[in-house]
């Protein structure tokens, strides 16, 4: 069956089964697990999850793929014909542990659009899943797992390394795709942290991060600004300890977890 990869959805079918086989690989799957697929396309990554488990969902948004995937797998695949980001992530994902009594893998070849989003519904999520496997966009791999003073680091980086610890895998060429994207892919890792920090306020330190990156060009100072009078930044630089002529980019999570606190006591008074 002859399916036109639409643009508006951003498909770029995955054809090379070596990737494929790599990817599901890296799940590290188990038969009785629950396992998420997030734009399945025609079947490529389908087909060796449902050789690892009986308890895969996918979620299909192109109505003539889920078709094909219907005729394709029957019964053994639990064919989800929405829009992704349009579910109740919570309650579906509150079923899938009630149901198996374990947390939910999800093994995705995630349209480049709707990466960003996806991250961030899987950061506020992230109780909910044992391991995630993704393959996206090189240059977004190359921010998630970025260190502070790198070009890569950013808001992103942050917010998804709260909850997770990010692992690049390896690279993937446009050629394993029909059609080529013009850009390259990488697959990464995320695992929940064990060692997630403690803000007083996770709200204040996700809105200082938001503002130390709102102009990446200008000093801490400068952004928090944006937030606070002069009297406060003033507070905040020395009781955090840091020094705010540096830009927001050249702060680790350490330091935004501190300045975080001290900002949430410097409100509360």
């Amino acid at each position: 069956m002859a399916i036109k990869p639409l643009k508006q959805f951003g498909q770029h079918f995955l054809t090379d089964t070596e990737m494929a086989d790599r990817i599901v690989a890296s799940a590290e799957l188990q038969c009785s697990e629950p396992v998420w697929e997030i734009g399945p396309g025609k079947g490529v990554l389908t087909e060796r999850l449902l050789e690892q488990t009986d308890k895969l969902t996918a979620f299909e948004i192109d109505f003539r793929l889920s078709d094909f995937l219907r005729n394709r797998f029957g019964d053994r695949l639990n064919l989800v014909n929405r829009d992704i980001l349009a579910v109740n992530w919570l309650e579906l994902l509150a079923q899938a542990r009630q149901e198996s009594g374990q947390q939910v893998k999800l093994v995705s070849n995630l349209p480049y659009q709707i990466t960003s989003p996806i991250l961030y519904a899987l950061e506020k999520n992230a109780e909910h899943f044992s391991r995630i496997v993704l393959m996206i966009q090189k240059e977004v791999a190359e921010r998630l797992t970025a260190r502070a003073a790198s070009k890569a680091y950013g808001v992103l980086t942050l917010k998804v390394g709260y909850s997770f610890d990010t692992t690049l895998l390896f690279h993937v060429p446009p050629s394993s795709f029909t059609p080529e994207p013009k850009v390259h892919s990488s697959v990464v890792l995320l695992t929940p942290r064990t060692d997630k920090p403690n803000p007083k306020s996770l709200d204040i330190y996700r809105r200082i991060i938001d503002k130390a990156f709102e102009q990446r060009r200008k000093t801490l100072r400068n952004n928090l600004r944006r937030m606070f009078n002069t009297e406060d930044v003033a507070k905040l630089e020395s009781g955090s300890g840091i020094d705010f002529n540096r830009r927001g980019e050249t702060i680790d999570e350490g330091e935004y977890i501190r300045l975080a606190d001290c900002a949430f006591d410097l409100m509360r008074h």
